[in-house]
């Protein structure tokens, strides 16, 4: 069993890196004609506003008109200089065109930096809107490896929807990886999160929770850093021999950051989850409903003021069956559908399929309970993710 345990956790904190990179240029100049990668966007910046291009591309001249496109996690933005320095900045799909003229290429790229930086006319907010609604690259909202999805799903599962079904206090580290497909390319988001719950149980059956989730994501090679911090108050509405209804209202708040992406926000929800389960025999079949609203709220982030200006209604419902072995072993699955309603999102919903295998142990041990956890969700526009993991409960 010891073995079982320390190749199970190795496996859930591993996490494959990528090859590929979620930034490009494509560069025109004269005869250049060439295309870079990279993992972090402040690295493609930074050679912009230093008049250091030609360290990317061998000819490049800043005192030459010059013409470059960059894929901005899915979105691509024109920088066109010409032959004073002056810049033309567009983002056809979006509709923005803005120019700045500083006497040199560095210069007018720096006011440009300014004027992203101060959010004038909106202009990030609509970027990161756009991020938000048409690729599956934003970590703030928008698909369901999102801090908007994490929050939901961390929420369902404290009360009582999720692998475990369990009001327990754990700590369940695991690994994901998440697959996106977007103009004809594949991308892949690695996932190792640490989450941790402490549960304090009252003589009449409620219990208050809290929980404290830790992620980290490479996305093709860009960091992403994320954490949340959920409460919540569980109550029995009826508890009979054969039939168990509680209900749990709870709040959580939540923050990601990524200097690499650009990329950051804070959210916080409010939910309220039902949960019914009803034990026949060896099995207990459950089904939870939640229904929870989420926004977020303007932050500053690395100078700039990122502000998405978001409000989701969101619904999860699933089902669930446990079987219990022996009074030692239990196997149990459940699925769970997720949707939200209010500002439009790329991906809006998803499925999830969970399987668990669990242990109770004797009396006097670390822990009381140990589970080999697996996941696989699915979505629209191509999106389907892994996840495996370890959950020990005391």
């Amino acid at each position: 069993m010891k073995k079982f345990l320390l190749a199970t956790a190795a496996i859930s904190l591993l996490a494959v890196s990528a090859e590929a990179k979620m930034f490009s240029i494509h560069m025109n100049q004269g005869t250049l004609d060439e295309t870079r990668s990279f993992k972090s966007v402040k690295d493609v910046f930074d050679h912009y506003k230093s008049g250091s291009l030609d360290k990317i591309f061998n000819t490049y001249d800043d005192t030459k008109a010059s013409n470059s496109v960059l894929d901005f996690r899915g979105i691509d933005m024109n920088f066109v200089f010409n032959d004073a320095g002056d810049l033309n900045y567009t983002v056809p799909e979006i509709g923005i065109d803005e120019n700045f003229s500083g006497g040199s290429q560095e210069a007018s790229f720096r006011m440009f930096l300014d004027y992203l930086k101060g959010n004038k006319n909106g202009i990030l907010k609509r970027i990161l809107r756009y991020g938000v609604q048409k690729t599956p690259y934003d970590m703030v909202a928008g698909n369901p490896n999102s801090l908007m999805s994490n929050m939901t799903d961390a929420s369902f599962e404290r009360a009582g929807g999720g692998i475990l079904g369990s009001f327990a206090s754990y700590f369940s580290p695991d690994a994901s990886t998440h697959h996106f497909k977007y103009k004809g390319d594949n991308k892949k988001a690695e996932v190792v999160t640490l989450p941790m719950g402490k549960t304090f149980k009252f003589a009449n059956g409620s219990a208050l929770m809290f929980d404290l989730p830790f992620s980290y994501t490479d996305m093709e090679g860009s960091r992403i850093y994320s954490a949340q911090f959920g409460m919540s108050y569980m109550f029995p509405v009826m508890m009979k021999e054969h039939f168990e209804w509680r209900l749990t209202p709870g709040v959580r708040a939540g923050a990601v950051i990524s200097s690499d992406m650009l990329a950051g926000g804070a959210l916080y929800n409010g939910t309220i989850t039902s949960n019914i389960k009803v034990p026949v025999g060896n099995m207990t079949y459950s089904m939870t409903n939640m229904i929870g609203y989420i926004r977020d709220q303007s932050v500053k982030i690395g100078g700039y003021e990122v502000a998405y200006d978001m409000k989701n209604t969101v619904f999860k419902n699933g089902v669930a069956a446990d079987y219990d072995i022996n009074e030692k072993w239990r196997l149990g699955g459940s699925y769970s559908y997720t949707f939200y309603e209010g500002d439009d999102l790329y991906i809006k919903d998803y499925s999830d399929i969970n399987v668990v295998l669990s242990r109770e142990l004797k009396k006097g041990s670390l822990f009381s309970r140990v589970a080999l956890v697996g996941n696989y969700s699915f979505g629209s526009k191509d999106y389907h993710a892994y996840r495996i993991g370890i959950s020990f409960m005391f």
